[in-house]
């Protein structure tokens, strides 16, 4: 009789630390599992941020790079929304900036210092590039003269998800100029203050 109690009470107690290892194996597997996916999301995060300044150099290349204004629109059209194309389009075709152009040729992207905002789905790129200025000949026997010049300006890129994807719904041209003593610069058009150390190096 006491041996059967005390076998009775020997498998209650085999079965009671089978379910104690059992629940502290799946306590284990799931923290493995949240440290995985916790891990991965930030790797994904990297990768995103990696990724959209790849994608905003991609298209400063894009629009950059021509033999003439205008002549690269196939180029960078498929980096922005259709509104934001059909004013770019217009802007190139505004009488006034055609003869401002008129005598530059083969843009060269050169290199780019990036910032892409935290809170607000927009860029900031201050981009340096060549073009060949060509003098306007004033006789017919004299020979036009190319100089080779090197321009940088800033631009804010305003970005909008279509289709899920991430295009440029605006383009502005801004003024990045230095305030205080710790390296940062604002515009009239930026949210806030920019700090230099944020933007990218050189690409």
């Amino acid at each position: 009789m006491i041996k059967g109690v005390k076998s009775l009470l020997d498998l209650k107690r085999i079965k009671i630390l089978k379910l104690v290892g059992l629940g502290g194996g799946i306590v284990l597997v799931l923290l493995l599992m949240l440290f995985y996916q916790s891990g991965h999301k930030n790797s994904s995060n990297e990768n995103n941020n990696q990724i959209a300044n790849r994608q905003v150099s991609v298209f400063l290349k894009a629009y950059f790079n021509k033999d003439k204004v205008g002549s690269n629109r196939e180029d960078y059209q498929p980096y922005l929304t259709k509104q934001a194309y059909q004013e770019e389009v217009a802007n190139e075709e505004e009488p006034g900036f055609k003869v401002r152009t008129s005598l530059m040729q083969n843009f060269r992207y050169k290199s780019s210092k990036i910032y892409v905002g935290t809170d607000e789905p927009v860029v900031f790129a201050t981009v340096t590039y060549e073009y060949d200025s060509v003098s306007q000949k004033k006789r017919e026997e004299d020979q036009q003269k190319t100089i080779r010049t090197t321009n940088s300006y800033s631009l804010k890129l305003t970005y909008k998800e279509v289709d899920g994807k991430q295009l440029i719904d605006k383009i502005e041209i801004v003024n990045l100029n230095p305030v205080g003593e710790a390296g940062q610069q604002t515009d009239e058009y930026a949210p806030g203050i920019i700090n230099l150390e944020d933007m990218n190096k050189e690409e």
